[in-house]
């Protein structure tokens, strides 16, 4: 059971890193993808959504279902086809902004040097969430565990940050709020362990963002207004990259599949608190 328990916690972990990373992902291959986007190209996407809608999902639909009742909501053939055809559209130009992002296509003389740099960037992104939900993880262990599994991902997001080259902005608006989600997401853990923890930890994480992105785009205001340009605390562009990053990380929080276990709310009273 150890061993299932571990390897629950590690793929809850990398699901969150990975919803964390992809808005930006998202982002940037949107944006390229319509700055060439054709009629050739909605109607690729408009033939390849239809066969998504109307015959794979409902097939690997039925197959999900087989030994059980249907269950079938009510919905006239119209409005189901034009809903699942919506989704598999947006499916498909998703897939096809990745695609382009990543540009790994074997016509691309540098298609292997763009996916290093496209993976580089995903651990980049991806790195602080699995390690800080690892730390949460352990945050009921023992002190002489979790104490130092909190500080390891702190030291080693900031190791990352200085590997990858982020100057000591970048390095601090993103270590600062970091930290503050740690700990937060810790004491969460430690006070409470059943099915809703990880929520919590989600509208934490997202209340800090929040309150972390609010205070320092006005103070980057006031620097600007005061015409201050020896010291700035964000880019245009890294406040609204790190503005993506949160919902990703957040939304991770929430969609992906629960492993804790239902238990009462409170479970384990006091007993269960972060370990000091």
């Amino acid at each position: 059971m150890p061993l299932r328990r571990a390897s629950n916690g590690f793929f809850f972990a990398l699901w969150v890193a990975v919803c964390a990373a992809a808005p930006e992902f998202l982002w940037q291959g949107l944006f390229s993808l319509f700055g060439h986007f054709s009629l050739t190209d909605a109607a690729a996407a408009l033939l390849i959504g239809a066969i998504l809608a109307f015959f794979v999902e409902p097939v690997l639909e039925r197959l999900r279902s087989l030994g059980d009742t249907p269950q079938h909501a009510e919905k006239s053939p119209a409005f189901a086809a034009c809903e699942a055809l919506g989704f598999a559209v947006v499916a498909v130009c998703v897939h096809e902004a990745i695609t382009v992002y990543v540009a790994a296509s074997h016509g691309n003389a540098q298609a292997g040097e763009n996916l290093a740099k496209a993976v580089a960037q995903a651990v980049q992104w991806a790195i602080t969430p699995f390690l800080i939900t690892i730390a949460w993880l352990v945050a009921r262990s023992p002190a002489w565990l979790a104490w130092p599994v909190a500080g390891s991902a702190v030291i080693v997001s900031g190791i990352v940050g200085v590997v990858s080259g982020w100057n000591t902005n970048v390095l601090v608006t993103s270590l600062i709020p970091a930290i503050f989600v740690l700990i937060a997401g810790c004491v969460i853990v430690g006070e409470q362990w059943d099915a809703t923890t990880f929520r919590r930890c989600a509208r934490a994480t997202g209340v800090i963002a929040l309150t972390w992105l609010v205070l320092s785009g006005a103070l980057q205001l006031v620097l600007w207004l005061a015409h201050v340009q020896a010291f700035r605390v964000y880019e245009q562009s890294e406040f609204w990259s790190d503005a993506r990053f949160y919902v990703g990380w957040v939304t991770g929080l929430l969609v992906a599949p629960a492993f804790v276990p239902d238990a009462p709310l409170n479970a384990g009273g006091k007993g269960w608190r972060w370990r000091r």
